[in-house]
Parts: structure tokens; sequence; C-alpha cells
């Protein structure tokens, strides 16, 4: 009677699991959210320190994601379509490419991850979601304007690199609307403002 029992839970299981699978169909990355990314084709961005010093990021493209078909099996029927848009870039240091920042949205929630690679430091922050609650994320800090090189610039995020044995970066400094505005070296407290 014990082994009945346990096939029919198995049977049951399986029937359940069978009908919660489900074929989603995602769309490429819709081109009017391009106005959410920071960076376009071809940018150069540019950093200088007090010494007069640059460094350079260029980008060199941005890749966009494209219509994919997934099995999805959630109990709720819940299946996500993550699309994205990237900037392809290499450096003054880095001649290989590789992303410099990638905006991953949902279409289920209004996540919207922005993640960055700086000097390979990286990081990502939800500005829609995070932002409002970011006094209880101890990495991150925020104000709403300061003054980086001669420029002010509003709503400003500070991320603190707290893993010592990785990328030589100690703080980005970064907005929404214009990415990456200055980043701090850890081994010669050199600060790196973009240069407008």
């Amino acid at each position: 009677m014990k082994n009945i029992s346990v096939v029919v839970i198995f049977v049951l299981f399986i029937i359940i699991f069978s009908a919660c699978k489900k074929e989603t169909k995602c769309p490429a990355f819709d081109m009017n959210d391009l106005a959410e990314f920071t960076y376009r084709n071809t940018d150069t961005i540019s950093f200088e320190n007090d010494s007069a010093g640059l460094f350079q990021i260029f980008i060199s493209q941005i890749d966009y994601s494209l219509p994919y078909t997934y099995e999805c099996r959630d109990l709720y029927n819940v299946c996500p379509c993550i699309n994205y848009a990237e900037a392809i870039a290499t450096d003054t240091k880095t001649p290989v490419p590789y992303t410099f920042l990638r905006m991953e949205q949902s279409d289920v929630s209004d996540m919207q991850y922005f993640k960055y690679n700086v000097r390979g430091f990286e990081f990502e922050f939800d500005f829609r979601n995070e932002l409002p609650c970011i006094d209880q994320m101890d990495q991150f800090k925020h104000y709403s304007s300061m003054a980086i090189g001669n420029v002010v610039y509003d709503d400003v995020i500070v991320i603190f690199n707290v893993n010592i044995g990785g990328p030589d970066i100690s703080r980005v400094f970064f907005n929404k609307q214009n990415g990456v505005l200055q980043f701090i070296e850890r081994s010669t407290n050199t600060a790196w403002r973009l240069k407008k």
C-alpha cells in the first residue's frame, strides 16, 4: 500500500510539473529603451587626474539582445524575458574588448540593472528599485548633488570596493545620466575624474 501511495504522489508531481512547462518567446531589445542607456557607439570616455594624466575608454560597439525562445518551468507561469544592451569597450590599458556597461531589464518587473566594469571592478545597481533604499546598503552612499572637477552632478552614487584582494579600485562615483564620473585607485589614491 505504501508503494502505491509513493507512485501516485510521483505521478501527480510529474503531471503538475509538466503542466507548468511553457514555451516563452522573448522579443529583441526594444530600441525605445535605448534612451535609458548611458553610452553610445564610438563614444570615447576620458578621465584625467591631478597630474594631467589621461585614461580613456573607447566604446567600439553596442550589442543588443536578439529574440529568443526558452522552455519555462514555473509553478505560477511567471516566465520573464530578460533583454539587454551592452557597451563593448577597450581602454588605455586593456586592448582586449570587454563589457564596460550592460543594462538588463525584465518584462515581468520594473527591474533594470546597470552592470559596470571599471578596470576589473565589477558592480551593479538598479536605479529604479535600489535608490529609494540605498541607505540600507553598506557598500553604497548617495549624494543628491556633488562637484567632481568643475562640474556639479545630481544623484551621485559612490560604491566602495570592500574586496581588498580584488582590482586596484577603492571607490567609483557614478550616476544614471552620465555613467562613471570618477574612480579612485586603491594603491596610489589617485582620483580619475570624467573630463568634460
